[in-house]
């Protein structure tokens, strides 16, 4: 044999056992792989249950209104997701309210438009701890009629969703109470008018003591309607200026303090429990207080109106507090945004009169929005370098040194933290 015939032999032989091994290394692995799928157990998906409503003819009015729907069972919700059936709509708001009563901000589903042609919009992942008893949404058609699809998704079961429609806002009492009003004082007209003793007068005090009741019953009925908030702020200075003009002792003078002191309960009441359509923030009612202020400046202090002016102002700066400390904890402000915050109320505490009625309103203010740095800044310092530091001590102690726009107890506990004196910052805050 010769050699080009045996060098070919030899390469065939090779050639095979090549492919032989690669078959071998290629068919034993891939068999070995199947097996071991199909001996691994399945993963089983999340459960997901979805519910849902429509909101009809969505209101128009600049602003919006707030709609409800309320679940047949409070359970957790992992999502929810909205889409017009028709037109467009803006969200003004959504807000998840608890079986506790905790109201939740959707902020995935706040402050956004949608139209029908539109992807349907999604929330983030919701708290899966919370118990949900009523989804609240505050929405505005743009441009025509609209109507919102709202799917509330659950890992526990299938929502069961309803429209509190009873609750729109846009069931306003103010013509009712306009026409109660002039009913009172057509009769307050002939009280005035009556002699003395009369029998005239007797039976027009009757009569106008009837409808001054008759008027406070509508007001504070359980009927799904309201009494606007500016409305509520007319009547409130009308009764006022006609209790203080009233003969003292009189019946008048008796029935408009009634009035005045019934609406501003009426209020007050709707105010503290959060009722969806006396949405006013505390900054509005800081305004409300300092109406009233400038009223009271108009009358001598002393006088009816004077005191009921007093005593107005006072209760609802027993209420501005508490309500702004619930807007700081849905904002969730850094610690240069509450900071700002507290800067911006203990400043209207020192800078106002020291017989302004708000001033430990304002001064409570100021604490709550630096109760919220302080949390902030405690947190955030741990990322912070030596440089950082340094920078915010420099500012904070220029800022200790000037009381009087600073407050120095909060300016000294942000230098404690930023210097790192643990210990020394657990005794000054004990104290």
């Amino acid at each position: 044999m010769d050699r080009h015939s045996m060098y070919k032999i030899l390469t065939s032989v090779l050639l095979l056992q090549t492919a032989g091994i690669a078959h071998a290394y290629t068919i034993s692995p891939s068999y070995q792989n199947v097996t071991e799928a199909l001996a691994a157990p399945p993963v089983e998906p999340a459960p997901s249950f979805e519910g849902s409503a429509r909101i009809g003819s969505i209101t128009r009015q600049a602003g919006g209104d707030i709609y409800r729907l309320d679940l047949s069972r409070a359970i957790p919700l992992t999502q929810l997701k909205v889409k017009p059936q028709a037109g467009r709509v803006r969200i003004i708001e959504t807000v998840l309210v608890t079986d506790k009563n905790e109201r939740i901000p959707v902020k995935t589903l706040t402050n956004v438009t949608v139209a029908a042609t539109d992807a349907a919009l999604v929330s983030e992942n919701l708290n899966p701890n919370a118990i949900i008893a009523v989804i609240e949404i505050k929405a505005e058609a743009m441009g025509g009629d609209a109507t919102l699809d709202v799917k509330a998704v659950s890992s526990k079961e299938a929502p069961q969703l309803t429209l509190r429609e009873e609750l729109s806002c846009k069931q306003k009492i103010d013509p009712i109470l306009k026409d109660g009003l002039d009913t009172v004082q057509k009769w307050a007209s002939r009280v005035e008018g009556s002699a003395p003793g009369s029998i005239q007068e007797k039976y027009t005090i009757q009569e106008f003591n009837k409808y001054v009741n008759y008027f406070i019953t509508t007001l504070k009925s359980g009927k799904p309607s309201y009494a606007s908030t500016e409305y509520t702020l007319v009547l409130l200075n009308f009764f006022t200026e006609r209790y203080n003009a009233s003969r003292e002792g009189s019946a008048l003078e008796l029935g408009y303090k009634t009035m005045a002191t019934e609406t501003f309960s009426s209020l007050l009441t709707s105010i503290q429990s959060d009722q969806p359509c006396r949405n006013v923030t505390s900054e509005g009612l800081i305004n409300i207080a300092l109406d009233f202020q400038k009223k009271y400046e108009t009358v001598k202090s002393d006088s009816r109106a004077g005191k009921l002016y007093e005593m107005m102002i006072t209760e609802i700066g027993k209420v501005i507090p508490a309500q702004y400390r619930r807007e700081l904890a849905t904002k969730n402000y850094d610690f240069r945004a509450a900071d700002t915050e507290g800067n911006k109320y203990y400043k209207s505490y020192t800078t106002s009169k020291p017989e302004s009625i708000l001033k430990a309103t304002q001064r409570d203010m100021s604490l709550a929005a630096y109760a919220v740095a302080e949390k902030a800044l405690l947190q955030e310092v741990k990322q912070m370098d030596n440089e950082q530091r340094y920078q915010l001590i420099v500012e904070f102690q220029t800022k200790y040194n000037d009381p009087t726009h600073f407050h120095q107890e909060t300016m000294m506990k942000y230098l404690l933290i930023l210097s790192e004196q643990g210990t020394l910052f657990r005794i000054y805050i004990s104290k």
